[in-house]
Formats: C-alpha cells, structure tokens, sequence
C-alpha cells in the first residue's frame, strides 16, 4: 500500500526510498486539478505511479507537479514523471527552473556530496521541458477546483529555492523542509540542515514566518501529517540553532566530519531512547552535519 489519506481531498504516498518505508513522503490533492506536492527520487518514481492508480489518478488526470525544492529527494522524479503525465505542469520556484530544465550542475553538486555509489541509489534526475514549468516568485496563489485554493510561499533557509504550500480554507501547509525531520516512531527530531545552501539564519525566519500563518496541521516530507505544530516548530528552531552551536564549537575543537556526526548520532539516540538508529536516520544526521560545517566554513 502506497496512499494513506490524511485529510480530506489529501493522501500521502510513500514513496518507499532505497526501499525503507515512511522516510520519503509525497503528497496528492485529488479533485478537478490533481496536484502532487514532491515526487521523490528518481528511482521511486514508479512508486508514485502505483500509489496515484491505488487512488483511482491516471497519470493524464495530474494537473500541477510542485517539488518543493531541487534536492534530489524531492524532484528527483519530476522529469520522469511529467514524461508520463501529459496534462501536467510542474510548479517550482524561479530559482529552481534552470535546475530543473538541465539538471547538470544539480547532479555535480550531488555526486559530490553522496558519490557515485549513493548516486546510482537514487537514480538521475531528467530534464522537464521548460515549456512544461510555472515559476513561483515569492508567492503564487493556485485554484486546484472545487472551492479548494493554495498559496505558495517562498521558505528559504533549508535550500534558497523553497517553496512550502498552504492550502487556504483548511489551513494545512505542506511544509517541504522548513521543519525538521520526524520519522515514525522516533521521539526526537532531526535538523534539515544539508550542503550546499544551508543558511540558520533564513531557516530560522522562515519558521517563524510560517508559524504566523496559523497552521492546523503539517504535511511534512519525513515524514507524514503532524497536529502538534508547536512542537514541530519549536524544536526545528531550537535544534537548528543548538546544532550549529555544537557542532561549531567541535569544529573549533578540531573533531572531522565523522567525530562531529557520531556525537550528533549519540545525542540524537539518546534523545530517542534507542540504542541505534536506523540507516536513513544515520544519514540524515551525516548530511545535516556536512551543510553545518559547509556553513561554517564559508561564513566564520
């Protein structure tokens, strides 16, 4: 089972990435303009097909693909699932449009973040026809039928390309990764904070900024539907500013990559009251502390 409604008129697809379930979320608004907000990797695109057929979607019935941002686990598979989806438009922010039309550098930033190994993982993104594209300046308002209205916000600070989507009358807000992560089951959330383009600065003001918007409920990408706002956005602000701190003050200490993401593995199981984190949550925490010291090493 791929589909699990969490709303009326919304479902969230699993996207089962590398195979581990509830790690990758894609979100569908079903109605008269069908829109699914992220797609996941390349790799899963398949995946998606097979949770919008579970909800009776063809392919052609999509109207609006949004990848929330460029990163590979969120528009990774928009180029080849707007190849399948003939009536569709992808919805991404104006930064976002030249990485989406030639995902060259976008593949180079990558490769060298995760290698080649990893890469092959997650499989290639391909192009989407710029004639295919609606660009978001800092804010679009969209009519998906049936009295259902949407707001996209440009959220900065995770990636400078973000876009997080409110659904206006119901008050949900599809967050992308302005929070943090909060896998199922984990008791404890951790930072999206990932190379190359990570900013605390921008992060932290775009989670204020959404906090303002009095939302009910979070569609979040890592994953799942959240009622417990505060929380959510209390401790993404505190975690940001707490991790940069200390793994800034390691840094100062002389601790490498490796020594800065053990200790961030230990806190973060303690925190959980595990003895070991799963392999996706490991890397999450290895990514986040890279686009920590990335920061830092640029801007201190």
């Amino acid at each position: 089972m791929y589909a699990t409604k969490v709303f009326e008129r919304v479902h969230v697809l699993d996207t089962y990435a590398l195979g581990h379930p509830n790690t990758v979320g894609a979100y569908v608004i079903t109605g008269p303009k069908v829109t699914l907000v992220d797609c996941g990797y390349a790799s899963s695109y398949q995946n998606v097909l097979a949770g919008l057929a579970e909800l009776g979607v063809m392919p052609s019935d999509v109207r609006y693909i949004v990848p929330t941002h460029v990163h590979l686990d969120h528009a990774g598979a928009a180029g080849h699932l707007v190849r399948e989806m003939p009536n569709a438009k992808v919805v991404a922010h104006e930064r976002s449009v030249p990485h989406l039309a030639d995902p060259t550098k976008l593949i180079e930033s990558a490769t060298r973040v995760f290698g080649e190994a990893i890469m092959g993982l997650y499989g290639l993104p391909e192009p989407v026809p710029l004639d295919r594209m609606m660009p978001v300046g800092k804010e679009l308002h969209m009519d998906l039928g049936e009295g259902l209205t949407a707001t996209l916000i440009h959220s900065p600070g995770h990636a400078p390309h973000q876009v997080s989507m409110m659904l206006d009358d119901t008050k949900n807000l599809f967050t992308a990764d302005a929070v943090g992560i909060v896998y199922p089951g984990m008791k404890t959330l951790i930072p999206t904070t990932p190379p190359p383009s990570f900013d605390p600065n921008q992060l932290v003001s775009t989670v204020r900024s959404l906090r303002q918007l009095g939302a009910t409920r979070l569609f979040t990408p890592h994953f799942g539907a959240r009622t417990d706002v505060d929380y959510v956005f209390d401790s993404t602000e505190e975690k940001v500013i707490r991790w940069v701190k200390d793994v800034g003050d390691m840094k100062g200490r002389g601790a490498s990559l490796d020594e800065a993401t053990e200790a961030m593995q230990r806190r973060v199981e303690r925190e959980a009251g595990v003895s070991e984190l799963p392999i996706y949550a490991r890397v999450s925490i290895r990514t986040s502390v890279m686009g920590i010291l990335h920061y830092l090493g640029k801007n201190v």
